[in-house]
């Protein structure tokens, strides 16, 4: 008889064992930190309703005039204007493209110190590249993003400046707000 008792303690399901249930509790914990986890993502704040019936809704891509709200700051893409001539004479896009004239707002709502940058932006065109902002006019024309920092509290409107094919419909504006991120904003220009 005392084969038969030996015999059943061995054959406990495993749902009656105590390692399975700390593998369970183990297991659910990381599932609820990683569910609610910080909420860095961008997402698009609605200005029609007033700031406590604000719903926003995580995404990367959005459009001119959306704002671009993260981590306590904010940026929306305020208007574009293509062909831009910037009354240089000597400085002329190249054979077959135009200026383009972007002007952007940043406003810092934390409560630290914001970084902004001409680098944390690129354009893409419709066949697929993706260029830096047009040194030649982004750091000679007045009202030009360079790169600097808002305190809490702080705005900033300024302008970035590309050089795109001419008549290109399909234009897209990336940011990243980090060097140490992957995450990209796109906006449809």
């Amino acid at each position: 008889m005392s084969d038969k008792n030996a015999n059943k303690s061995e054959k406990k399901p495993i749902f009656k064992k105590w390692w399975f249930w700390v593998i369970i509790v183990i297991v659910l914990v990381g599932i609820a930190g990683a569910a609610g986890g910080n909420n860095n993502e961008p997402t698009k704040v609605d200005s029609n309703t007033s700031s406590s019936e604000q719903k926003s809704e995580e995404k990367t891509d959005f459009a001119v005039g959306d704002v671009i709200a993260y981590d306590g700051k904010e940026i929306t893409v305020v208007s574009v204007q293509r062909n831009y001539d910037s009354g240089n004479e000597y400085y002329k896009p190249e054979s077959g493209k135009e200026f383009v004239k972007i002007s952007i707002k940043i406003e810092n709502k934390s409560d630290s110190k914001m970084s902004y940058n001409t680098y944390d932006w690129e354009i893409q065109d419709s066949d697929g590249d993706i260029q830096s902002a047009d040194g030649g006019l982004q750091f000679t024309v007045d009202g030009a993003l360079n790169s600097g920092d808002l305190a809490p509290g702080g705005k900033k409107s300024a302008d970035l400046y590309f050089q795109v094919p001419s008549g290109d419909s399909n234009l897209v504006l990336h940011y990243k707000s980090s060097l140490w991120s992957d995450k990209t904003v796109n906006i449809k220009l």
